[in-house]
């Protein structure tokens, strides 16, 4: 019974893996064509020695020993042709190996067969990726002209990081070294997107930023006018290009986040703080919009003493009326992301500018204390910094609350002997310093088979996503303990920012196993509009995210607009700074022995 159980567990679990592969990579066009890829029609003479063979060029390809991944993959296929893996292996250990020529022609045809193989240093098995690494293999060989037409073929394939061939990619410093031969050229700087002319004025820049702008929305955006009309769009862009020379470089940037607002989907936005032009002043106060109301749970040092106040208003127009307006620049999946993102954006004094709450350089915030004191603060500003959408706060009362006290930690675990529980908070899709989340997933899973366990918690409410290529593993414990424990309780906690990989998790643990969501409903969709297209405008150097890729991580007719709890608990300010936890409390007196 047990094995026969977990055997069909694990069946699922890798139709769930494998939808998650194809679920990840799908786009509106298709990057190869089938039909005219002709399949040899003999096996290996010896299938059970090719398996090996295959399952050691892998292990030698992730030790980047690459002249034995060259001499095992050429003798691969030369017993077998279908296979893309193979094909992309040999073609990646002909790169490192300075075989350019071979290197393009065998990652050629693993384009055309397609590969999903991860974890490979140096690899690029996403087709618009390799077809960058098949540019590169062309720019070695001093082949200007085909590298370009890979370049642009990559583009065209929505290829999401762009910046790097300018040099100004938030993840990798430096130009491609690979390109820099013909870095100068004008026909690799309009592909990299920096060929700007430094002789135009101040208004035809910001114009040539709005141009740039626009054609890297209709470049990498999926399914563009699923929130608006392309009248509305081209409408919203006439009246910037037409309104530029009588704005601020500050009030253009405003006006290009309305712009992206337009597009809907959470996964567009710009951030304006690492630009040269047009970068935004911030309030030092960092709010929540509880069920009670808008407070603020976080100050700088000045204003310490205004933690715990609620935001009546912002100049003279109401908390929750300023709340509302912040839809015109933030993008969503669902309104549960107005509740998320809306007070971060109130923290924007340009934000606030543009909405038309306050004017200038300033705004006073009246404010209530919680003994019901009404103040007012007019705060001094500072430039904005932004690492990520901040969490709700850690109490200095209340330092060792469970659900805050370490949600910036990417995962931990803690056993709650009194109930035989399981608790798990899961903060972010990433690595952490010391653990991978495959070998915490392997803890887990020890923890559960020998310690006395009956119910699991999977907390997700500070969970905004990540890399959503870690987390079968994840998905794996979950069913593992349902295997272990069938009459056992898996609750999954959710919220307003349980986002992206993190919801994505959520969605795939649930198409295999029951679970008991606990909380608010979440900050996305099961099926969305993702991913993460990076754009660095040209003169500006403003940067942001467009939703690239579509993620179906449910089946095709689920329309759900989030995931419902079915225990629907929200959290009030009362609770918050009392340090109250309404969801674990529930889930502690349901597990009570």
């Amino acid at each position: 019974m047990y094995k026969s159980y977990f055997l069909l567990v694990t069946l699922c679990l890798l139709i769930s893996f494998s939808s998650f592969a194809l679920a990840t990579n799908h786009s509106l066009e298709v990057t190869n064509q089938a039909l005219k890829v002709q399949p040899s029609r003999v096996g290996a003479s010896d299938p059970i020695a090719y398996f090996q063979s295959k399952t050691t060029a892998i292990e030698l390809a992730k030790q980047q020993n690459w002249a034995l991944v060259n001499k095992l993959t050429k003798q691969l296929i030369n017993e077998y042709q279908n296979d893309g893996d193979t094909w992309y292996l040999l073609g990646l250990s002909y790169f490192q190996l300075a075989d350019y020529q071979n290197a393009s022609n065998a990652l050629q045809r693993a384009l055309a067969i397609g590969t999903s193989l991860k974890g490979i240093p140096n690899g690029a098995s996403n087709p618009n990726d390799l077809m960058v690494k098949i540019a590169e293999a062309y720019a070695e060989l001093n082949n200007q002209q085909q590298a370009e037409y890979w370049l642009k073929k990559a583009l065209a394939a929505r290829w999401d990081d762009r910046p790097t061939l300018a040099g100004t990619s938030l993840f990798k410093s430096g130009t491609n070294p690979h390109f820099e031969r013909f870095a100068q050229s004008a026909s690799y700087k309009s592909l990299a997107g920096n060929d700007l002319d430094t002789e135009l004025n101040r208004d035809q820049k910001w114009r040539a930023d709005l141009a740039f702008l626009v054609a890297e929305i209709k470049r990498l955006h999926v399914a563009m006018y699923q929130n608006m009309s392309s009248q509305q769009f081209a409408e919203k862009v006439a009246e910037i290009d037409k309104s530029i020379p009588v704005l601020t470089d500050q009030q253009i940037v405003f006006q290009f986040m309305e712009l992206i607002a337009l597009l809907g989907n959470g996964h567009n936005l710009l951030i304006p703080a690492w630009g040269e032009k047009g970068n935004f002043q911030q309030l030092p106060f960092q709010f929540y919009q509880f069920s009670d109301g808008l407070y603020i749970t976080k100050a700088s040092s000045d204003y310490q003493q205004y933690v715990g106040h609620k935001v009546e208003a912002f100049a003279d127009t109401p908390a929750q009326q300023a709340l509302e307006l912040t839809k015109r620049v933030n993008a969503r999946d669902n309104e549960m992301q107005t509740l998320w993102l809306g007070p971060y954006y109130l923290s924007l004094l340009d934000v606030l500018n543009g909405l038309g709450i306050s004017k200038g350089n300033e705004v006073t915030l009246t404010l209530s204390s919680p003994k019901g004191a009404l103040t007012t603060v007019t705060p001094a500003l500072k430039p904005m910094q932004f690492a990520g959408f901040p969490k709700l706060p850690k109490l200095a009362e209340h330092p060792t609350l469970r659900y805050l006290a370490k949600n910036n930690t990417p995962f931990w675990s803690e056993q709650i002997k009194a109930n035989k529980l399981l608790y798990v908070q899961f903060n972010d899709v990433r690595n952490s310093k010391d653990l991978t989340l495959a070998e915490f997933a392997m803890q887990l899973q020890a923890q559960i088979k020998h310690d006395d366990i009956e119910h699991m918690v999977l907390d997700l409410r500070h969970n905004s996503g990540g890399n959503g290529s870690l987390t079968p593993p994840l998905v794996a414990t979950a069913a593992f303990f349902k295997v272990l424990k069938p009459q056992g309780k898996l609750f999954i906690s959710i919220g307003r920012n349980t986002f992206s990989a993190g919801h994505d998790l959520a969605v795939k643990i649930t198409n295999i196993v029951p679970a008991i969501f606990v909380g608010e409903p979440s900050g996305t969709r099961p099926n969305v509009a993702g991913e993460a297209g990076w754009f660095n405008l040209p003169y500006s150097k403003q940067t942001g995210l467009i939703s690239s890729q579509f993620h179906q991580q449910s089946r095709a007719e689920d329309h759900r607009i989030w995931l419902a709890p079915d225990m629907p608990i929200t959290l009030s300010a009362k609770d918050y700074f009392a340090g109250v936890d309404p969801v674990m409390d529930a889930i502690l007196t349901i597990t009570k022995q």
